[in-house]
């Protein structure tokens, strides 16, 4: 009985153990010469300490011609808490019988934990190939696509490299592929690395080269079924297509303990917030240039940016957003730049601020959370401003302001005008204090020969020519000059908008706009304001500070359109000559 008991248990044992390992072959019964077929072959291993300790050994294959061939690993998981598990692993060969007549395909074996696993012999019987089968067919079923996939198991966002491969025994046909089309995929988003042709490789007198090279990312966990890529296939004047295998990806869930703002972001980055106002005092009601870039090696093109707060301290209009990106195999590189226009609303220090950003690492296998990207301001007064103004600065912006009121050619002036913030050149301003000098004296010439004149008996002056004394008739003259002013500026305007010379297109308008100015005698912004709503009221007031703030977007924005330039520049002409009425 002792004997029976250990004999049964023994049986069991080995039943038990053989329901480990799994090894199958999927059979053939018939095929054609020079006729592909595929051959796949399953291995399923369960258990926690069974161990492959040989690849797949094939049976004698020198009847047939290896096409190619592709393996892929899965992991079952059955019990997580106890560890159970089946590792499945499916290789796939692609043949074609060399021969006709009935060819037999030997056992594949492989050894797991010292034991010789293998499958069952089968017969396959091969014809020979139709007589009345084109050749040009032929080369056709000598050529076919394969995609293979670097990573199998991804995150989701984690980018992937896809290669997509033609292979053929006749070299000739690589050069009849034409375009390489991929169909609507579902679940990823694939962006191409590069589709230029490699070089091709020879082994077993079958030719392959790579053709494209793209990137996947998935956009959702589970397993994503890639659809198969084709291409044109080119044989004199017929054009047919050609598709590659399908491929399955295995998406795996971000892992928990994502950050608060965390934004689909998977990769690698980095975060700059800059303004062209950090070195120097902004203005209040005036705009401010802040961009936002972000930097680095991930799916850039496929997450939200952080969004910038708001704030009472001050207004924004929404970013235009540009992409500097390049595909490549560990993903999209480069960098995405959001530009704002900020328009501080109150003098002091304010704080521009954004949303927290944070990624995933896949090689870390965890989140990084860069925190708020904020910069701080300093905002003045147009008075604080102006206070602050060394006296060469001020001698500068005085000049500056009396070479652009001289009638004279609007280019004729503008290499005499001193920068602010610049190193000094005192050549420059020796030049403008002698032709400031020159001007005066000539001013006071003329006026004594006048005065001369005057005491002569003989020289009387006309009443038509007697001096302007009054306030009336002086406020009539800076008129007429404004309104001649204007239309000279307006039609210069015109040509640098056609001409799409936006840079000078401002440059003439700030010309425009501190000439009017000048004619209303006020010297900053707020007094202008003020003025006009006194002699134009409340309404064109208004209607003037919308066109000044679309002024400042447009002149600071990135990328100009000509419709945007069209409407701005009838707005500038609009608004501008009802001033010179």
């Amino acid at each position: 009985m002792h004997h029976k008991t250990s004999f049964i248990l023994f049986f069991l044992s080995v039943v038990f153990a053989y329901g480990q390992v799994t090894l199958a072959i999927s059979e053939v019964k018939e095929q054609r010469v020079n006729q592909r077929f595929s051959l796949t072959i399953l291995l399923e291993i369960s258990g926690e300490n069974m161990e492959q300790e040989t690849p797949l050994r094939m049976p004698d294959t020198s009847k047939f011609d290896i096409i190619g061939s592709a393996s892929e690993r899965n992991t079952i998981v059955l019990d997580s808490r106890r560890g159970a598990a089946i590792n499945q692993l499916v290789y796939q060969y692609v043949l074609s019988p060399k021969q006709a007549g009935k060819i037999k395909f030997g056992s594949v074996l492989v050894t797991v934990n010292g034991k010789i696993y293998k499958t069952e012999p089968f017969d396959i019987i091969v014809r020979d190939s139709e007589k009345t089968a084109a050749v040009e067919s032929t080369e056709r079923n000598d050529l076919y696509l394969n995609l293979e996939l670097e990573k199998r198991e991804v995150y989701q966002n984690e980018p992937t490299v896809a290669i997509l491969r033609a292979y053929s025994r006749n070299y000739n046909n690589f050069r009849k592929l034409g375009p390489i089309h991929l169909a609507s995929q579902k679940n990823a988003k694939i962006a191409a690395v590069s589709t230029k042709k490699s070089e091709i490789e020879s082994e077993g007198g079958v030719g392959s080269q790579v053709i494209g090279v793209y990137t996947i990312t998935p956009t959702a966990a589970g397993t994503v079924d890639i659809a198969p890529f084709s291409a044109q296939l080119e044989y004199r004047d017929d054009t047919s297509t050609l598709a590659s295998n399908a491929t399955k990806l295995h998406v795996k869930k971000l892992p928990t303990g994502m950050p608060q703002h965390y934004k689909n972001a998977v990769g690698h980055f980095s975060a700059e917030l800059t303004s062209d106002h950090q070195q120097k005092a902004a203005e209040v009601d005036q705009p401010i240039h802040v961009t936002l870039k972000i930097s680095g090696t991930g799916n850039l093109n496929n997450f939200d940016l952080p969004a910038l707060q708001k704030s009472p301290q001050y207004i924004f209009y929404a970013p235009k957003i540009t992409s500097h990106t390049k595909a490549g195999r560990n993903g999209t590189t480069g960098s995405l730049i959001a530009d704002y226009i900020i328009i501080p609303k109150q003098p002091g220090q304010i704080t521009v601020e954004f949303e927290n950003f944070s990624f995933f690492d896949p090689a870390r296998r965890s989140y990084t959370d860069l925190g708020a990207s904020s910069l701080q301001l300093e905002v003045q007064t147009p008075a604080q401003i102006a206070d602050a103004k060394s006296t060469i600065e001020k001698v500068n912006e005085y000049t500056n302001n009396v070479l652009e009121t001289v009638n004279t050619p609007v280019l004729q002036t503008q290499h005499l005008k001193i920068k602010d913030k610049e190193r000094i050149n005192w050549k420059v301003v020796f030049g403008n204090l002698a032709f400031l000098s020159s001007a005066v004296l000539l001013f006071l010439f003329v006026r004594r020969q006048n005065e001369r004149r005057k005491l002569r008996p003989q020289v009387q002056r006309a009443n038509s020519d007697a001096p302007i004394v009054t306030i009336a008739e002086t406020e009539q003259l800076l008129r007429t000059q404004l309104v001649n002013h204007f239309d000279d500026t307006i039609d210069y305007l015109s040509k640098l908008k056609d001409t799409s010379d936006f840079s000078q297109f401002f440059t003439v308008y700030d010309e425009l706009h501190n000439h009017a100015l000048k004619n209303y005698e006020v010297v900053n912004e707020s007094e202008f304001r003020r003025k006009l709503e006194r002699e134009k009221g409340a309404s064109f007031s208004e209607q003037y500070r919308n066109l000044a703030e679309r002024i400042q977007i447009e002149k600071f924005s990135p990328v100009h359109t000509g419709a945007d330039m069209d409407e701005l520049f009838e707005l500038i002409k609009k608004t501008y000559s009802d001033i010179a009425k």
